[in-house]
């Protein structure tokens, strides 16, 4: 995990109109990089007939990968289920999932009114590009839609906010 974050604020002018208008800005940008999860590819019967759901799969492929697109994160030819009576031999939590980036920012200014009262005006917009930011695949090997990211994080969304101090 990688977060950076700045505080910006625009200089007080000397003229008075530039000072109203350009003054008194506060820009905070926010840059945050996530590699994934580690994931665990599983099948939903009990092969190895032990009463327990949810067991390894064998990995037969040494890249377990697809092209990485929500269609095709991971590769279903690179799994097998293991022969009836038998445990998986792929171990736990060893397939990293989907990393992100997200860029967010807020914009603020507050106006002061004589000596105690000020209007702050303030909005902020998460995941500014608008990027796909995909959830983990579908890690259960015996399912139509294994190593398919059915969903994804939140889009863009902007909210803006005024507040009165008195």
């Amino acid at each position: 995990m990688f977060n950076l974050s700045a505080v910006v604020d625009t200089p007080q002018f000397s003229n008075p109109t530039l000072r109203a208008v350009a003054g008194g800005w506060r820009l905070s940008p926010i840059l945050r990089l996530l590699s994934g999860g580690f994931l665990s590819v599983t099948t939903n019967s009990d092969i190895a007939l032990n009463g327990i759901r949810f067991q390894h799969v064998n990995q037969i492929l040494p890249d377990v990968y697809g092209d990485k697109s929500p269609g095709q994160y991971l590769n279903p030819a690179a799994f097998a289920l293991p022969a009836t009576g038998t445990r998986g031999t792929l171990g736990y939590a060893n397939i990293l999932g989907p990393g992100l980036w997200q860029f967010d920012a807020a914009l603020s200014r507050t106006f002061g009114f004589g000596e105690s009262k000020r209007l702050e005006f303030r909005a902020e917009a998460f995941n500014i590009t608008n990027s796909l930011r995909m959830n983990n695949p579908n890690t259960v090997l015996n399912t139509n839609t294994f190593g398919q990211v059915t969903s994804a994080r939140d889009p863009r969304i902007m909210q803006f906010a005024l507040k009165y101090v008195f």
